[in-house]
């Protein structure tokens, strides 16, 4: 007998937590549900107009981000990449580039609106279209491909009597390049109809066409850049076709186009810029925002973040407490925060210890887990593809060095902040076999080279092309022989900050579940799928695959870095998956005599319990904000918070799955107190045991929230 259409639903739909509080509206008791609001921390902007004056921090906010308006943020913050210290290796150039790459849109950091954006390979890349236009031109019109093939034509010319007169092609290269100036592009468009321009010119303009003087200034162009391209320098010993020697240009060109384009693409400004907004991409467009899940999003860097949060006498005065706290934690109809990413890496020098506590302590008061992402250099290392090579990481921080993070790992609030590591490989690089560029033929250079001189001539890329490049072949032998690639170069690919594909997973098991307890382990919700992957044939001749992950992390590593406070993500060998395993925060969890204690505070300290206990840190609030003025003593709210709670608590350990979704809460207390600074409110200390898709705590978690007086 088939399943019913009852079991069938509980398959396919997953088991859905659902908490709730009651509201009066008009007489009627309404249950509402707290929104899941993401708040993201960035530099959405990088090299800053120096003439453009940035908007004050305190009259920034975080504003909402999603699928239909991501454009539209993204031009309000004009992110922009300096290109002045760019070299400008195009030809006949020299120095390097000037001004700098203003983004409007997510498409402008594909390769095409990078050439249209810069004016020196936009140039370039004009000519390239009137020579493909020209050939298109010729293929169509016979007369105008015998014409074409005779200019480049040095077959003797014979006079009647036999006698030698010249080549084939003599007279018309002669009469198109006295109308067509080489050096002079400014005035193709106005050149003279001579006979064989006439000739031209009727093939390529059909009726009424040579009427219109915008069509006709365009032909005369192309035949223009023809004379240039093709028939000024033109070897007399040349056998091939116009069609050829055309492409030979195109060729020239794209390989031109190409070398510049890396440089431009792997400079420090632009590749900040597109990781940061392709991880914000990432996050975006995988996450189903809807009333119930939102995004947000404020513009701010690193050092603004710190500055504004130093200059307030205390973190709960800051600008950035009163946006994430007091503006709806704190605020009568305020949605509060559950979740805070920050597009930032954290390192071991000071200014980046002291945001991470001045975070800590933010995301703490508002019950907001803070994520980002740890730095290399915290590892005392330059990339984290060298994360293989100490032998032990503990003695890494063991070191006096990193006293203050030590002592930050043992605060409370410590519990609060999430580093993921190592980066994550954004998009694949471009290629014809990897990702295609439509234009132009670009393949993206992540070779290693033992020359690091950005100067240094590029690598043939085209060395396998049927199409034969007119470039010096010793010339380009001797450059290939000084730049074999030894590998692959890291610092040419595009990485991103994993806080963003953590938010991802956190965001997936909101959507999926309404609780967030699922994002580790393969089969717990923390699988990553669909990571760009990048494979190449080394010297050897074997095929290896570029890690999306940078360096590929061992389960003893991996548990060595969850024990050390990081929440580490693990490519899955051979494949385009990653997992976040362990889920610790940067707690460091104190130790007890008992196994089972050091276990449970091991647990408690972990990311998936904090996001279910400060979910219901943020229904007491609320629930209490809309008591105020109902005069309830310190017992009344005690009473009236426990039996709140009590309808998500169930005894039974052995329940399924389902069932414990409609009740997360193994075990629930809530204690008020009076708060003695603030007569009329009050705290309340909440001690929780969630199990719907945790482990099993032997204790609770025990959370202190701030509540408004009843009265």
């Amino acid at each position: 007998m088939g399943e019913s259409i009852q079991q069938a639903l509980t398959r396919v739909r997953p088991p859905r937590v659902k908490i709730t509080y009651d509201v009066e509206t008009g007489g009627a008791m309404e249950k509402l549900e707290l929104p899941f609001i993401v708040g993201i921390f960035a530099d959405l902007t990088g090299d800053r107009d120096p003439e453009v004056e940035p908007t004050p921090v305190k009259a920034r906010k975080l504003v909402d981000i999603d699928r239909d308006n991501f454009d539209d943020v993204l031009e309000s913050c004009a992110p922009r990449a300096k290109i002045s210290e760019v070299p400008n290796v195009l030809p006949g150039k020299t120095g390097n580039l000037s001004g700098a790459i203003q983004f409007h849109k997510f498409d402008d950091f594909e390769p095409m609106s990078v050439i249209r954006a810069v004016p020196d390979l936009a140039e370039i890349y004009a000519e390239r279209g009137r020579i493909r236009a020209f050939q298109a031109k010729s293929e169509a019109s016979d007369t105008l491909a015998k014409i074409a093939d005779s200019a480049v034509s040095f077959e003797p010319k014979l006079k009647d009597d036999g006698t030698p007169d010249g080549t084939v092609g003599d007279d018309v290269r002669k009469e198109l390049s006295a109308a067509f100036a080489a050096d002079k592009p400014e005035t193709w468009g106005d050149a003279a109809d001579a006979d064989t321009v006439k000739e031209i010119l009727d093939s390529m303009l059909r009726g009424d066409d040579r009427a219109d003087a915008a069509k006709l200034k365009a032909a005369k162009e192309m035949i223009g850049q023809f004379v240039k391209d093709v028939l000024t320098d033109i070897s007399d010993t040349n056998k091939l076709v116009a069609g050829k020697l055309m492409d030979q240009r195109v060729c020239q060109i794209d390989r031109a186009i190409g070398r510049q384009l890396d440089l431009i693409l792997h400079s420090k400004g632009f590749q900040t810029m597109e990781g940061t907004w392709r991880g914000m991409h990432y996050l975006v467009f995988n996450t189903e925002t809807s009333k119930t899940l939102k995004l947000r999003v404020m513009n701010i860097t690193k050092g603004e973040l710190l500055k504004e949060m130093e200059k307030a006498p205390e973190f709960d005065q800051s600008h950035i407490f009163k946006l994430i706290y007091e503006a709806e934690y704190g605020t009568y109809g305020g949605n509060p925060y559950s979740l805070l990413v920050g597009d930032y890496e954290f390192g071991r020098d000071g200014p980046d210890q002291a945001l991470l506590i001045k975070m800590s302590q933010v995301a703490a008061a508002a019950h907001a887990p803070f994520i980002a992402a740890a730095y290399a250099q915290l590892f005392d290392l330059a990339t984290f593809e060298d994360l293989s090579r100490p032998r032990d990481l503990t003695k890494i921080f063991e070191s006096i060095e990193l006293a203050e993070w030590t002592a930050f790992r043992e605060s409370e609030d410590s519990r609060y902040v999430t580093l993921a590591m190592p980066r994550v490989l954004l998009r694949t690089p471009y290629g014809e076999k990897t990702n295609p560029v439509d234009g132009v033929a670009y393949e993206e250079d992540v070779d290693l080279y033992p020359d690091p001189d950005p100067n240094a001539p590029a690598v043939d890329l085209f060395a396998n092309d049927k199409t034969e490049c007119a470039w010096d072949d010793k010339q380009r032998a001797a450059e290939l022989a000084k730049r074999t690639p030894r590998g692959k170069d890291g610092r040419k690919f595009l990485w991103g900050n994993p806080a963003y594909v953590l938010a991802e997973r956190i965001t997936h098991a909101f959507a999926l579940y309404s609780w967030t307890a699922a994002i580790r382990g393969v089969k717990g919700g923390g699988l990553v799928e669909g990571l760009p992957v990048y494979t190449y044939r080394t010297a050897e001749g074997d095929v290896t695959m570029t890690c999306p992950t940078q360096v590929t992390i061992t389960d003893r590593r991996e548990k060595e870095l969850n024990d050390l406070g990081f929440m580490a993500i693990c490519h899955c060998k051979g494949t385009n998956k990653a997992a976040f395993f362990g889920g610790q925060t940067t707690n460091s969890p104190k130790k007890y005599f008992s196994a089972s204690a050091n276990a449970n505070a091991k647990l408690s300290s972990m990311l998936p319990y904090m996001l279910a206990a400060s979910r219901f840190a943020h229904y007491l609030k609320v629930l209490m904000r809309e008591r105020i003025g109902s005069f309830m003593t310190r017992a009344n709210v005690e009473s009236f918070l426990n039996d709140w709670i009590a309808n998500y608590v169930l005894l039974d350990d052995n329940a399924p799955q389902e069932v414990k979704a409609a009740y997360p809460l193994r075990a629930a207390q809530v204690n008020v107190t009076d708060d003695p600074a603030n007569p009329g409110s009050y705290k309340a200390t909440v001690f929780l045991k969630p199990h719907f898709q945790l482990e099993e705590l032997s204790t609770s978690i025990r959370l202190v929230a701030d509540l408004p007086g009843g009265g």
